[in-house]
């Protein structure tokens, strides 16, 4: 556990947290559009939870009006009793319940805004949080896959890049960025010195499941073995990153119980979003003609 905490306090000096600034800081702009009240009502569940401070910052980023306002926007909200018919690309809020369902609307349109929607606007954090850990997983998992294929493959190895075997550093690192962009999106100090006493325990723990996957390796024949390490990875992000983020919202510690079920459900999630679609074969092409003809 030692050399696990020295290796994490190392990457995590290395890292450079000006991508997630530059995430964080994004520009935008939010249309609400529709009557007085109902801008209003709209406006006031995304401020919910800020502090008069913070929701005078975020209010710098809405646009109420009654029509589509003339300067431009990156999210155009039909909130309800717009003078106008609204034209284009834009979302429908018109009752308070669907809030989370356009939240969840807009961070899969728009994964580049994800951080700094949910900086400003905690509507935004849960459906972002799970949005940033997917994603990171997918990443991890194509890694672990990737690095797996000279020991399924021995002569693979002459014609990957190094960086392959190298997977608990980019694993690792991945990790971190992970939980620095969870905390950006959370509204809270992304920078490393601020942030490694939540890090390391969060990474260390997930160390255990990277050495499950070469055991796997070694065990499993064939290309399986690839895509067992690929799911352990994806499984262990995916924990590494709720953990976090159930923490820093509930000020509590997920339980070893909790943490193994949802282990086991990213498990069985990995094995499809990282096994490649099958391609269709001539005889699969002809029996769906030979089927429609009839």
């Amino acid at each position: 556990m030692a050399r696990n905490i020295r290796e994490i306090l190392q990457i995590s000096k290395e890292l450079s947290t000006e991508e997630i600034r530059a995430l964080a800081e994004k520009p935008f702009r939010i249309a609400l559009v529709g009557s007085p009240t109902r801008t209003h009502d709209v406006s006031e569940q995304l401020l919910e939870g800020l502090s008069p401070a913070e929701r005078d910052r975020s209010r710098q980023h809405l646009i109420c009006s009654t029509h589509l306002p003339d300067e431009p926007a990156d999210i155009v909200i039909d909130c309800g009793g717009s003078t106008e018919t609204i034209l284009g690309e834009h979302y429908q809020w018109l009752l308070p319940e669907q809030n989370l369902q356009v939240a969840r609307r807009i961070i899969t349109d728009m994964p580049g805004l994800a951080i700094a929607l949910a900086r400003r606007f905690p509507l935004f954090r849960e459906p972002a949080a799970e949005h940033l850990i997917r994603e990171a997983s997918r990443v991890n998992g194509q890694i672990a896959m990737l690095s797996a294929i000279p020991g399924v493959i021995p002569i693979a190895s002459a014609f990957l890049p190094p960086a392959a075997v190298a997977d608990i550093v980019l694993l690792t690192k991945n990790q971190i960025l992970l939980l620095l962009k969870i905390a950006a999106a959370l509204g809270l100090s992304y920078h490393t010195r601020d942030r490694l006493k939540e890090i390391v325990p969060v990474v260390a723990g997930a160390m255990g499941w990277r050495s499950l996957a070469r055991e796997f390796v070694g065990i499993v024949p064939g290309g399986v073995g690839v895509l067992v390490k690929g799911a352990i990875a994806y499984a262990g992000t995916y924990v590494v990153g709720r953990s976090a983020y159930w923490f820093w919202t509930t000020g509590e510690q997920l339980s070893k119980k909790q943490k193994e079920k949802i282990y086991r459900q990213m498990l069985e999630e990995a094995t499809h979003v990282l096994t490649p679609p099958r391609s269709s074969s001539p005889t699969d092409e002809a029996e769906r003609t030979s089927s429609t003809d009839s």
